[in-house]
């Protein structure tokens, strides 16, 4: 039985060395392959080790000893764009040949499933019906010997794999209808107008995220980790889909990388500025050729949950702006080719080939069609006017011949009202109803927007805004209700307020008023600004008598206001119009938080929008102007603290969100220093 036993370990340990006598290659090469012109071509595989194993291509010839784990690797210098097939010749202890071998480009194409998207009906595994516009002219025109696709089959690893599961295939009408879409279109666009071979690596899976794309090891990747527990789906898991269906590719010699991924990705925003730098970082590492191009495609309108939803646009705006924060790369808008009813719009050949265009100009320096959309230059804002002057913007006109759809302007209010557009040369000049003095506009701001403006190729304008929804200081003054008013008082309020030693000023006395507006604007250290302005019936025909003061009992103010009107941009504050819903706490003095019976809903355990002045008001104390809203039972702005040099105020709009000792109504919140700025002001007629 010993003897039986050891005879058997001998035969395998011979069976094992045969296995790794043969010289082998990854799947990446193969019949049909195309290497990348112009650049050193990466060979590499498996032999025993010590073994010598040779490479001859085309003329170029080069040699490896394979290692003690039995890997080698060569590069074969430079070679020129050649479309009549080769042998390719790989020798050790035994040959390879790989048959029909043409050079020419080589692009890398990846993402999720409008990448992954077939030609022709039977290429998705979850749709077997679906197919692209226009499917059976592209099948039967699909006659591209030297168009050659490699489709990464699906594959997750927890760690890089040294190979993939796929084949090189020439592009005929049979093999087309498996091929991506947009890479089929896009590789097409680039042969006919290269006049070279063209090699496509799909590797993409519908449904996924970016971040099982990304190669791990680069320390700034730390979202990499902090994802790791996010995602219950394998396919999912930062990393996974890079060691299964890429790192098995890397180093094959590759011109540049075409990306359309996003739908999986779509709320988060900035955060995938971040993951994208991270993914083309990680690619460019590994690959080690450089800053070689990245292309993407920005995802279509859908509707999602809600065609009236603002997550599409603002994802489509960071895609936008990844130019910005990846060198050598660029995107291509395609919001005029989508369906909001269809996540997979089938216009794939508009998008295949506009995204060719832009590679064929900045890539390969031959400008065959327009390809730059139009985007916002600068603009300009004159009374209610606001002014858009685009770039790119030769001929601009809309697509249907009417007026520009889908902008939008926001005043002090912070309230987004419907625009109407025309054109102007190459502006967009905006106007609406309801804003007269505009601060900021956005265009193509919803899920399902599907705009009109496109310049005179044809090629249209995707989402953008100018302006900032929360406004700058002094905004807030161009709102209607102070328009006709009179500035008496306007303060730029310490973080500590003390107006016992240091009486506010005031610009001017005026009798006989009838109405009164305080208006608060409070800018954080990034810069925002919040405002409220609340507008009512005067509580004194004296403009002294309305305004901030440091005067011992000046102020013993606790009353019902009328026809109060409150404007703000803070999603906090209810909009309020010409409606008797005000009370008004404005004292000198200290307060405390016991309820009266009017208004009615004070809670005496806290300090809220109803509370009791101190019977010794006549002194100065803690002090306070409050506005509130007894119908949602909330305090609209407050100002307290009035005569404390030592201690920060307490200032906010609407209700204070509590914390530490803070009340409803901003008392004890001690927050004046954590704005950047805290401007009040006064206004009387």
């Amino acid at each position: 039985m010993k003897k039986m036993h050891a005879l058997t370990l001998v035969c395998a340990a011979l069976a094992v060395a045969d296995v790794h006598a043969a010289v082998s290659l990854p799947h990446v090469f193969g019949d049909n392959m195309v290497l990348q012109r112009g650049q050193k071509i990466p060979v590499w595989g498996k032999a025993s080790p010590g073994e010598r194993v040779t490479v001859t291509f085309a003329g170029r010839k080069a040699s490896a000893v394979a290692d003690e784990k039995g890997s080698w690797r060569v590069s074969l210098a430079a070679l020129k764009a050649n479309s009549k097939g080769l042998d390719f010749h790989v020798t050790g202890k035994n040959e390879i040949v790989f048959k029909n071998v043409v050079v020419g480009e080589v692009w890398f194409c990846s993402g999720q499933s409008n990448m992954e998207f077939p030609v022709g009906p039977g290429g998705l595994s979850w749709d077997k019906a679906r197919c692209i516009k226009n499917s059976a002219a592209e099948i039967a025109a699909a006659k591209h010997p030297n168009l050659r696709h490699f489709k990464v089959g699906r594959k997750t690893a927890a760690a890089p794999l040294d190979d993939v599961d796929a084949k090189w295939e020439p592009t005929t009408p049979e093999s087309v209808v498996r091929q991506s879409a947009v890479a089929y279109i896009f590789g097409e666009t680039l042969m006919k107008e290269l006049h070279v071979p063209v090699g496509l690596i799909n590797s993409s899976w519908g449904g996924t995220r970016i971040e099982p794309w990304t190669p791990a090891g680069h320390p700034d990747d730390l979202w990499l980790l902090q994802h790791l527990n996010t995602y219950r789906n394998e396919c999912d898991t930062p990393t996974m889909l890079w060691n299964g269906m890429v790192a098995g590719l890397v180093p094959y010699a590759i011109k540049g990388a075409i990306w359309y991924q996003g739908e999986a990705n779509r709320k988060d925003g900035n955060a995938y500025l971040d993951k994208t730098v991270s993914l083309v970082r990680g690619w460019r590492r590994e690959w080690g050729q450089g800053d070689f191009p990245y292309f993407l495609i920005q995802i279509a309108p859908y509707k999602y949950d809600d065609a009236k939803g603002t997550v599409v646009p603002v994802f489509q705006e960071v895609q936008a702006r990844i130019p910005e924060v990846v060198p050598n790369s660029g995107y291509t808008v395609i919001n005029d080719v989508g369906n909001v009813e269809d996540v997979h719009p089938t216009d794939k050949r508009t998008v295949g080939m506009r995204l060719a265009d832009q590679v064929l100009d900045r890539v390969y320096g031959k400008a065959v069609r327009p390809w730059r959309t139009p985007v916002p230059k600068s603009s300009s804002i004159n009374g209610s006017e606001f002014r858009v002057t685009m770039d790119n913007a030769d001929g601009l006109k809309t697509r249907d011949g009417r007026a520009p759809t889908c902008f939008e302007l926001c005043g002090p209010d912070g309230a987004w009202k419907p625009a109407d557009a025309r054109i102007d040369g190459h502006d967009v000049v905006l106007k609406a109803r309801g804003v007269q003095w505009p601060v900021s506009m956005r265009f193509a701001a919803y899920n399902g927007s599907t705009p009109n403006l496109v310049n005179g190729a044809g090629l249209p304008a995707g989402p953008f805004r100018i302006g900032s929804k929360s406004a700058s200081l002094g905004d807030a003054e161009k709102l209607p209700e102070l328009q006709g008013m009179k500035c008496v008082q306007k303060l730029n309020l310490p973080a500590n307020i003390d107006f016992a030693s240091k009486p506010p000023e005031v610009l001017e006395s005026v009798d006989g008023v009838r109405r009164v507006a305080y208006l608060l604007e409070l800018a954080d250290k990034e810069g925002g600004v919040e405002f409220v302005m609340t507008a009512m019936d005067a509580f004194s025909t004296r403009s002294d008598d309305l305004v901030l003061t440091g005067k011992n009992g000046a102020r013993r103010i606790r009353r019902p206001v009328s026809h109060l009107t409150v404007r703000s941009n803070s999603p906090t504050v209810r909009a309020v119009t010409d409606a008797d819903c005000g009370f008004m706490e404005f004292y000198t003095c200290n307060y405390s938080p016991n309820a009266q019976p009017e208004p009615a809903g004070g809670d005496s355990t806290a300090y809220d929008f109803n509370d009791t002045m101190d019977r010794d008001g006549d002194r100065l104390g803690y002090g306070c102007l409050q506005v509130h809203d007894i119908v949602s039972k909330t305090t609209v702005f407050a100002i307290n603290r009035l005569n404390n040099p030592t201690t920060q105020s307490d200032i906010g709009i609407g209700r204070c969100p509590g914390g530490g000792r803070a009340q409803p109504d901003w008392t004890f919140a001690a927050n004046g220093g954590k704005y950047s700025a805290r401007r009040f002001s006064v206004w009387v007629k």
